[in-house]
């Protein structure tokens, strides 16, 4: 695994998430790193996954690992790369169980081998004390976590700093249910762009 030179660098604040109304509405103006930024969904869709795009394009354009660990769905190689993302350095990780599961996600934060994790919760239930282990893995590291939870999560307490409800139709809906020191509740629509998979399957 390539190590990212981001890894031990001095960090901003936050990393810009590629959409100027979102960013005006984070409190560090960006994704927060070292921080679980959780995505609660319905029906799992790899249109959720465009929210993502820009800064996953940033990251890999810079050299840097992103490792998608446990996805639902097969990326789209082509559409990925015509989104910017550079694919030597985007690494998918199938776990075969929940154990795998969390120990890939731990290992992967804590490696100093990449700059951000996503990882799908899937139908496997994670207790506070497991989601606590992975917020402060991506504390210590100074890495980006983006946890893709099921939307029933979003009435059970959670460790992560930030928490957004994301509901795909027409447009991408993001909702703020949580977020340290700062407010919540408000709302934001993003236009629909290409599908990025080849194959779907629901979260639960």
């Amino acid at each position: 695994m390539e190590v990212s030179r981001a890894a031990n660098e001095p960090q901003g604040p936050g990393a810009a998430t590629g959409f100027a109304s979102l960013d005006a509405l984070l409190k560090d103006h960006g994704w927060p790193r070292g921080a679980t930024t959780e995505l609660l969904v319905g029906q799992s869709s790899a249109n959720e996954l465009r929210l993502l795009l820009p800064i996953l394009a940033e990251l890999t354009q810079k050299g840097e690992m992103v490792i998608l660990i446990k996805p639902p769905f097969s990326p789209c190689a082509t559409e990925l790369a015509q989104h910017g993302i550079q694919l030597e350095h985007l690494l998918l990780v199938h776990p075969r169980d929940k154990r795998d599961c969390l120990w890939a996600i731990e290992q992967s934060l804590q490696s100093g081998g990449c700059s951000a994790v996503l990882s799908w919760q899937g139908n496997q239930l994670m207790s506070y004390r497991e989601l606590q282990r992975l917020q402060q893995s991506a504390e210590e590291s100074g890495c980006l976590h983006f946890q893709f939870r099921p939307q029933s999560e979003s009435a059970n307490p959670s460790p992560a700093s930030l928490r957004l409800q994301l509901k795909s139709d027409r447009q991408l809906v993001l909702k703020f249910l949580k977020q340290l020191g700062s407010t919540r509740g408000q709302n934001l629509n993003f236009a629909r762009r290409a599908r990025l998979v080849l194959r779907d399957q629901p979260l639960h």
